[in-house]
């Protein structure tokens, strides 16, 4: 049990960390900042917290932040191909699935109770292109970068539909200040070349 003093100083700490993480926090976060982690469990009984999975916790006014949930929950993945292509607001299309990559021969646990599809990449492709970008939520999630991505989205295995490859292109064409050496690296490593240009002299 706490000291009424204490709890109510940890307390004031952990609304400031939540107020900082946009109304979510993780367990970790909390140990992290010298908080007591069991004053999670105490707020979430008398119901000034909610725990929205495995060591994650919501002010329960906010909405929870999925993706932020699965990158805590499944760190090793990377939001990938149309997930990727909405979190650079590529597309405007909330995803129905979240698709996510993990290392081969990598099996995360439980993941199929989640609404995520799995795919697995070469060890060396992995972490190829990979950047942190704000999630709806706004909270820092692991994705791949834009020329990264559209390459993806053309590999023959699981390609995208064709309306989410054209929104994707026609977007990267208005892009200001456009990596177009860096897609073209990309485009080689992942033999898409022909298909990158095919898309690019029409937009460019």
């Amino acid at each position: 049990m706490f000291e009424r003093g204490v709890e109510e100083m940890q307390a004031e700490m952990l609304n400031k960390l939540l107020k900082v993480n946009n109304g979510q926090v993780t367990r970790q976060q909390v140990e992290q900042s010298g908080i007591d982690p069991h004053l999670l469990s105490t707020l979430t009984r008398d119901g000034r917290l909610e725990r929205v999975d495995r060591g994650v916790y919501i002010d329960p006014a906010i909405f929870e932040d999925d993706m932020y949930i699965l990158q805590y929950r499944f760190s090793k993945g990377i939001f990938f191909k149309d997930t990727a292509l909405y979190l650079h607001h590529m597309i405007d299309r909330t995803p129905g699935m979240y698709e996510m990559s993990f290392p081969q021969n990598y099996h995360p646990t439980v993941i199929d109770r989640y609404p995520v599809k799995v795919y697995r990449q070469k060890l060396e492709w992995q972490e190829l292109g990979v950047e942190e970008v704000l999630s709806p939520g706004q909270h820092l999630v692991r994705t791949y970068n834009i020329e990264r991505t559209l390459c993806d989205i053309l590999r023959t295995r699981d390609a995208s539909d064709a309306e989410t490859i054209k929104q994707a292109m026609v977007s990267f064409s208005k892009i200001k200040n456009k990596k177009l050496h860096r897609l073209s690296g990309h485009a080689d490593i992942f033999k898409v070349k022909d298909k990158i240009r095919a898309y690019m002299e029409v937009l460019l």
